[in-house]
């Protein structure tokens, strides 16, 4: 059976959450006739019906996932906006989604909720002359991609493990789906809480593209923020954007891309026993490590076989005399399959992993993801933190998982001026280790929770920082806001969110606090 490490596990696709209802009380509301005054293009539709799964997205991961009464598709921005006033007026909770990923134990705090689901809007304009992409949150990242490629562009960034998913043979039947690798992620949502991703190196996040949004407040006005417009609500945005309102449209600044568009994509697989000499490797690069390249290196344990394997895939934005010593050290590792090739960049997701990455996007899967940001690396550390995962599942034939390094270049992301930051906190950070955990139900919740936060404060001594840190869109939720947004970061958010969320409707999954 295929089992598949979901690379865009955490990519933060939720724009907006409110605080739960009771579903005694959900059961009494006639949603239809309370939600009558939308546009002709929006819809309603309600869960028990034979095509709810089909008609609306639905999530990656069901684990602490939000329970909806019902799931509107607006059509318009007035619909929107129509769908709030008309929530806050009758007392009922909405929680706005884009593409179904990302999980953070907040969710759960969402019972019965409107969903407010943004497939429709998918607008999505290339304006050339104006070195610009639109987008609406409908659209997920493979939506514009073949055009920028054609046009000779990218945006700075391409989210959260987009070319580097690991798929290998292991216990667990998920993610089929033929849309594939991180395509199915939305963008606007994964932008919102940064957008990481292995060309940051190059040009940055995905924030340090972003040039505005329109977006519904909780009060239900339609407002745009930019460097020039609302600027408090756009620094909040770029980091923090869950906890303010939901996004409708968002433009980016796009950039030419290196190598007339095309890189270079490595992908390894090697015996577990070889995940030491791995990370070794990853910590010879500390000093060196090249702003072209994107990596994510992870090792893992199979309940069917009782193998360990380890794996890495690797992208460089050059030609291949450039990439080619950085390959060179992979292959010294004796991997069992390895292939080096020349690709598109807007194929890169497609093809990583000699081409299996297309399996990632099914939904249904109970997931969850623990991480931890690092500024050095640690080989003992991690060598140590994989044989004790390995011990665990060893003994615990429910659970699968992998430890995955993913690795960034910081220049780009540290270059950028201080005022034109946003919240993002994490800009030192230059490797995300995620604890991979697939096993089979709430069951085994506190279990898990118990061997992840083990596994994960063995790593924050050796990461470089003095305290746990995270990307926020891999938060478990538990880390809190001085993590998520930067301690000195907190006092102005929260007054924000006095001024544009007081009752504090949006943020279930990493709040903002209100005082």
């Amino acid at each position: 059976m295929r089992h598949v490490y979901a690379a865009v596990l955490a990519i933060f696709p939720l724009l907006a959450a409110t605080r739960s209802t009771l579903s005694t009380r959900s059961a009494l509301v006639n949603y239809s006739s309370i939600f009558g005054g939308l546009s002709a293009n929006a819809s309603i539709h309600y869960p028990g019906q034979t095509d709810y799964n089909t008609t609306t997205v639905q999530r990656w991961s069901t684990w602490d996932e939000p329970t909806f009464a019902v799931t509107i598709k607006p059509a318009t921005d007035k619909d929107v906006q129509y769908i709030i006033k008309t929530a806050n007026h009758h007392n009922l909770s909405f929680f706005a989604t884009g593409g179904g990923h990302g999980g953070e134990t907040g969710f759960a705090s969402v019972k019965q909720a409107v969903n407010i689901d943004l497939s429709n809007f998918k607008e999505n304009v290339l304006d050339l002359k104006a070195n610009t992409l639109t987008v609406g949150p409908g659209n997920s990242f493979s939506a514009f991609e073949t055009n920028l490629y054609h046009a000779g562009k990218l945006v700075r960034e391409y989210c959260s493990f987009l070319s580097a998913i690991l798929l290998r043979d292991l216990a667990l039947t998920c993610l089929s789906s033929a849309v594939g690798n991180a395509f199915c992620v939305n963008m606007i949502g994964a932008t919102i809480g940064a957008g990481v991703g292995p060309f940051q190196g190059l040009h940055g996040l995905v924030i340090d593209a972003l040039r505005s949004v329109r977006l519904v407040t909780a009060s239900g006005h339609i407002v745009t923020a930019s460097e020039t417009e609302n600027p408090d609500l756009f620094w909040a945005v770029r980091g923090a954007g869950a906890n303010f309102g939901v996004i409708t449209s968002a433009t980016y600044e796009i950039y030419d891309a290196p190598n007339n568009g095309n890189l270079i994509e490595a992908d390894f697989t090697y015996p577990g026993s070889t995940n030491a000499s791995l990370w070794k490797l990853l910590e010879s690069w500390d000093e060196t490590y090249p702003k072209e390249m994107g990596l994510t290196v992870d090792a893992s344990y199979d309940q069917t076989t009782g193998e360990t394997s380890a794996a890495a895939s690797l992208t460089y934005f050059g030609t291949q005399e450039a990439a080619q010593p950085w390959i060179d050290q992979f292959v010294a590792l004796k991997p069992t399959k390895w292939r080096n090739i020349t690709v598109p960049w807007s194929k890169a997701s497609e093809s990583s992993n000699f081409g299996q990455a297309a399996q990632v996007c099914d939904t249904g899967v109970y997931n969850n993801h623990p991480s931890v940001g690092a500024k050095k690396t640690s080989a003992s550390t991690y060598t140590e933190v994989y044989n004790n995962y390995v011990e665990i599942m060893k003994s615990r034939p429910w659970l699968t998982g992998a430890l995955v390094v993913q690795r960034f270049n910081t220049t780009a992301t540290l270059a950028v001026p201080e005022s034109k930051r946003g919240v993002y906190p994490g800009r030192e950070i230059s490797s995300l280790i995620i604890i991979e955990n697939y096993y089979d139900g709430p069951a085994h919740d506190a279990e898990v929770y118990s061997i992840s936060k083990k596994l994960r404060d063995q790593l924050v001594p050796t990461s470089g920082f003095d305290s746990l840190t995270t990307y926020i869109n891999y938060a478990h939720g538990d880390e809190g806001p001085e993590v998520w947004y930067g301690k000195e970061n907190l006092a102005r958010l929260v007054q924000l969110k006095k001024k544009w969320d007081p009752e504090g409707k949006f943020g279930a999954g990493n709040p903002v606090p209100r005082s």
